[in-house]
This record gives C-alpha cells, structure tokens and sequence, in this order.
C-alpha cells in the first residue's frame, strides 16, 4: 500500500499529469496548491544556492510523492524538473491536509512515512560503504529473498545506482566483479548471495 492507495481509501480523487523529459513540474516561488505522486519516470527537485550552484535535493521515482514537506509550506523552495518522461498522480493539497485531520488516514500514512524515514537511513548507510562491489552486496542482502534465496531488485539497476550513489558503469562493473568472485550468482535480473554479508 502506497499513500495514494490511502487518499484514494479516503474519498480523495486524484488527476493524471504527464510531462516531457526536461519539463519542470514547478519553479522555486511557485504557490503550493496540489501534491504529486510519482507513477513513472525520474524527477529531481534542485535548489540553486547564493553562488550560483545547484545542490539536488531530492530525486523522486516510481512509487514516491515529490517534495512531501511541501505540505506545509505556502511556496516551493526548489525547482522540480523531469529527468525523464513523467507521469503523476495529482492531489489537492487541501483535500489531503483534510484527510489528515482523519486518526486512520494519519496513522496510515504515518505507518509509510515511518518505512520511507528507515529506508532514506539505510541508503546513507550504503553509502558509507567505500567499494562498489561491497556496496552493491549489500544493498542486495537488504532486498527480501524467497525460498532459494534468489532476490528480485524490482527497479533498473540505473536507478538503483542514484540511490548508492554510483555510475551505471561502476554498477555493472561491480556486479561482474561479484560473480566472477562467485559472491553472487546471477540469473535475468535475479540474484542469488553465495557468502554471508
């Protein structure tokens, strides 16, 4: 169950919204009127400092509402821009802020929110991590295996490298390095770990 699945539970209706590679869904000052739910593609929300940098503050995928603090604010303090084709789930800010006075839709999304915050921890851990291969490893012994141990990513592994913070090369290399060290095996996109981790 993700949040639009609760709002949704709640009575609320949602509008599709569907953007070009390059597009921006918002701009920095813009009014904050509606939420977006992710449902395909890649947006990043980038905030430009005084000297002119940009710093990505969160890049948002399939299955993520973008820029959720918005909630409470009244003006976006980023940008949002589509790295890829994107399609979203609309809301009304209003109407979910509503839902939320509800004690079930709360504590259901209190519930998904309490899973994003372990998770965003567990990435910065993988992080941390220094080899790739070693990263890579780990973020598989994170993923839920079934009866034979084999697990399932679920997401391109170029999208799995924004979360670890590597190269779509240094990925590949890394999981070539893994099974030729017979650390894993690999089947399609299923892997199996051959050591402990």
């Amino acid at each position: 169950m993700d949040i639009t699945d609760i709002l949704k539970q709640a009575g609320l209706e949602s509008i599709q919204l569907s953007l070009a590679s390059g597009d921006h869904l918002f701009w920095t000052g813009d009014s904050i009127t509606r939420m977006y739910f992710v449902q395909k593609g890649l947006l990043t929300m980038v905030r430009t400092l005084e000297s002119g940098q940009e710093v990505a503050v969160q890049r948002a995928g399939p299955g993520e509402l973008l820029a959720e603090a918005s909630l409470f604010a009244e003006r976006y303090h980023c940008d949002a821009i589509c790295e890829t084709d994107v399609e979203c789930a609309v809301f009304e800010k209003q109407a979910i802020l509503a839902a939320l006075s509800r004690p079930e839709v709360s504590f259901a999304a209190l519930k998904i929110y309490s899973r994003t915050i372990r998770d965003l921890r567990g990435q910065i851990e993988l992080r941390n991590i220094k080899r790739a291969d070693d990263r890579v490893l780990a973020y598989l012994a994170l993923l839920p295996a079934d009866g034979e141990g084999w697990r399932e990513p679920g997401l391109a592994w170029t999208d799995i490298g924004r979360t670890l913070g590597l190269t779509h090369e240094a990925i590949y290399r890394a999981l070539s390095r893994l099974v030729r060290e017979k650390r894993i095996e690999r089947t399609e996109n299923r892997y199996r770990l051959l050591r402990e981790v």
